[in-house]
C-alpha cells in the first residue's frame, strides 16, 4: 500500500511529478511539489460544476457568462 503524498519525502515527490508530467518539478520544493501533486488539473479537485444540484444533466444547457 502506498503511503499519502503529504506524507513521502521530498525525492518520492519530485520522482512522481517527474513522471507526471509536472512542469519545473525539478526545481520545486517540497511544499509546492505537494500542492502539484494534490491539486492536479482534470482530477476534479479545484473544478467546479456550473450546474446546479438538483437537475439533470441532460436537460441542462450551459450559458457562458457574458464578456464585457
Amino acid at each position: 500500500m502506498t503511503r499519502p503524498i503529504p506524507e513521502m519525502d521530498t525525492e518520492e515527490l519530485r520522482d512522481i511529478a517527474v513522471r507526471g508530467g509536472v512542469e519545473g518539478a525539478r526545481e520545486m520544493d517540497r511544499q509546492e511539489l505537494v500542492d502539484a501533486l494534490v491539486a492536479r488539473p482534470g482530477e476534479g479537485a479545484w473544478q467546479e460544476d456550473p450546474k446546479p444540484a438538483n437537475v439533470n444533466p441532460n436537460d441542462y444547457l450551459y450559458q457562458a457568462p457574458e464578456r464585457r
